[in-house]
């Protein structure tokens, strides 16, 4: 009887060890997405020049003591907050300038207005910000600077093009 008790608090023994083994396993990718809780700075400045129009946008990325956050895959989407179903505009990626921390990347929207634009970082560390824009259509090739929206601000009256109705 002594060798079967044995064997049971042998099988007991290993399922505690497998219990522990698949707690850590799932503690463990915990820890590593949390990382340090830390969020990244992101600056955002964006011009709108030409036709549609386009918003040239510039992300800067640093991290919570002020250096540069490199290495970083970096999307920029943005939608119509007041018409969010009709213009959402496609996310693209932003392109590392070469300068430390900071991205690039360009939107083709729709019409002018107030356009909500996201950047999403991912790699080192992960974040998701969203800064409404009051975006002007330039005259000729001149590029206007897209300011902060103000709050309860509204898009100017403008026509719809295909799909609305409009000309």
């Amino acid at each position: 009887t002594q060798g079967v008790s044995s064997a049971a608090s042998d099988v007991y023994k290993r399922q505690i060890q497998i219990w522990v083994l698949a707690g850590l396993a799932l503690l463990v990718p915990a820890a590593l997405f949390a990382q340090t809780g830390e969020r990244a700075q992101v600056g955002l400045q964006c011009v709108s020049y030409g036709t549609g129009p386009m918003l040239d946008c510039l992300v800067d990325l640093k991290r919570k003591d002020g250096s540069s956050l490199d290495n970083a895959q970096v999307m920029l989407g943005a939608l119509m907050p007041s018409m969010p179903m009709a213009h959402t505009i496609k996310p693209v990626r932003a392109a590392s300038t070469g300068k430390p921390g900071q991205y690039q990347g360009t939107l083709a929207l729709e019409m002018p207005g107030i356009w909500t634009v996201d950047v999403e970082v991912n790699g080192p560390l992960r974040d998701k910000v969203g800064q409404n824009l009051m975006v002007n259509a330039c005259k000729g090739d001149s590029r206007c600077a897209a300011a902060p929206a103000k709050p309860g601000e509204k898009s100017p009256p403008h026509g719809h093009g295909k799909g609305h109705g409009g000309s």
